[in-house]
């Protein structure tokens, strides 16, 4: 164990700053210590934390859901409030986690306009949205916080339904209303979890909810019924009843081809 550190604001905008001169230390597997960030803008919490980088050796996207669970053991002593602090990320994404970021992130260098946007993407935090969906770590941290508060007891199978697909994941975690608000998620993942496993772990194949338009449909229909604010006011029972009609009836519009059941 170690105590958190992070970055001064100001080294993270030098940083920021700096990306189109430093394409190279990013595509080509720059070294920490040929950043030089000066000493006192590193920054030390007393709160302990266990090192994360060396144990994500997976870069590939079907191993996120095992990544997002060691990154969040690692930092499970963070708050929901100091895990949308950007100067932590960013200083794990350009020390002891760059090598994962770049692999998993950063592929065949693109043209310098191209390739200042994917840095800028996994290696900064621009806004709630990139800290949720696009930073290389911030978005695994999310990720695991989320699915134990949705599934206490099982989070990877939490992880594995919703990150089967990205039109899912975008639908329920880039959007903090829907990602934040624990009792709507809870429900919408229960009806999912129905037809994950009458589907067999087969989602694509055998069940329709899954097809990214009747999904898209489903979650129209939900903020048509009143959006997220509203439904969280519901009881239980009927916020579940709710949203398995509306799963009914976007799976019958599709069967009928997209037209609603008259």
């Amino acid at each position: 164990m170690s105590n958190l550190r992070y970055l001064a604001a100001r080294a993270v905008s030098g940083l920021h700053r700096d990306i189109g001169k430093r394409l190279d230390w990013y595509y080509k597997g720059g070294k920490w210590a040929e950043l030089k960030i000066k000493t006192d803008h590193i920054r030390e919490a007393s709160l302990s934390i266990a090192p994360v980088g060396e144990k994500l050796t997976q870069t590939k996207s079907t191993a996120d859901a095992e990544n997002a669970m060691t990154v969040h053991d690692a930092f499970a002593a963070l708050t929901p409030r100091q895990a949308a602090d950007d100067r932590l990320w960013v200083y794990l994404c350009h020390s002891e986690c760059a090598q994962y970021v770049r692999r998993r992130w950063l592929g065949k260098r693109p043209k310098d306009e191209d390739a200042v946007r994917e840095v800028r993407n996994h290696f900064f935090v621009n806004g709630n949205r990139g800290l949720i969906r696009d930073n290389g770590v911030s978005r695994l941290w999310w990720l695991g916080f989320i699915a134990r508060k949705v599934d206490r007891e099982n989070p990877r199978r939490f992880l594995n339904i919703l990150l089967h697909r990205q039109d899912v994941r975008s639908a329920l975690i880039e959007r903090p209303a829907v990602s934040m608000n624990t009792q709507v998620l809870k429900a919408i993942y229960a009806v999912m979890r129905e037809h994950w496993d009458e589907a067999g772990n087969k989602p694509l194949k055998n069940s329709t909810l899954f097809q990214r338009e009747v999904f898209r449909d489903w979650m129209i229909g939900l903020n048509r019924r009143g959006g997220v604010v509203l439904l969280d006011a519901l009881p239980e029972k009927e916020l579940g009843s709710l949203l398995g009609e509306e799963a009914d009836r976007a799976m019958q519009a599709a069967s009928n081809g997209g037209q609603p059941e008259p």
